[in-house]
């Protein structure tokens, strides 16, 4: 499973639950609230304590509620995660080397989160036994990594890098710098990700 900030996600992580008949309009700061328990939930007990209850009782709905938007934990955990990764905009200063630093900033702050940064690491742990869960993961990672490349492509379009410039191995090398200071804290500072950049565009 390939985890990376972009936009938001048109394919929810399994299948939505059914729509149902006129009733009571959804409230959005319920809907919100639910999405924020479910993270929680999740980075606080893990895929086994991810449950219906615990997820309603931190967001003070009732279960009910919940069903109306989404048939179980994981699609709500789905909706939610997708998201926390969007970028609502990406760095576009004209120098490329200023918004890549932003961009893997951006990342790192993300990867980061004291409930993202949790929930990711169970969501990567759970996709290696339960692959069936995640099946549209690649999708979702493609239609981010599409929108991060841009980043890219506006610099080549500009003439500021070359036209071979390989703009995947540019946000590979981000995305995993951050990972990795998720995973083992050492520190990685703007300096840092700046002579990165660098290199890799051979600046």
């Amino acid at each position: 499973m390939d985890f990376e900030p972009g936009p938001p996600s048109a394919t929810p992580t399994e299948p939505p639950a059914k729509r149902r008949g006129p009733g009571r309009p959804r409230d959005p700061e319920v809907e919100k609230r639910l999405k924020r328990a479910a993270l929680e939930v999740l980075a606080q007990h893990g895929m086994s304590g991810l449950t219906l209850e615990k997820i309603c009782d931190k967001a003070g709905a009732p279960r009910a509620t919940f069903y109306r938007r989404w048939a179980t934990p994981m699609q709500a955990v789905g909706e939610a995660f997708n998201e926390a990764f969007l970028f609502e905009t990406l760095p576009d200063t004209g120098d490329v080397v200023a918004d890549l630093v932003a961009l893997g900033q951006a990342m790192l702050d993300l990867y980061n989160d004291p409930v993202v940064g949790p929930c990711m690491s169970f969501l990567i742990a759970e996709s290696r036994v339960r692959p069936e869960l995640f099946q549209n993961g690649q999708e979702d990672f493609l239609r981010r990594r599409a929108y991060n490349r841009q980043v890219v492509e506006r610099a080549i379009a500009r003439g500021e890098i070359p036209a071979d410039t390989d703009a995947d191995l540019v946000i590979d090398t981000l995305s995993g710098l951050a990972l990795n200071n998720q995973a083992t804290r050492r520190p990685l500072t703007p300096t840092m990700l700046e002579f990165v950049v660098r290199r890799l565009l051979g600046l």
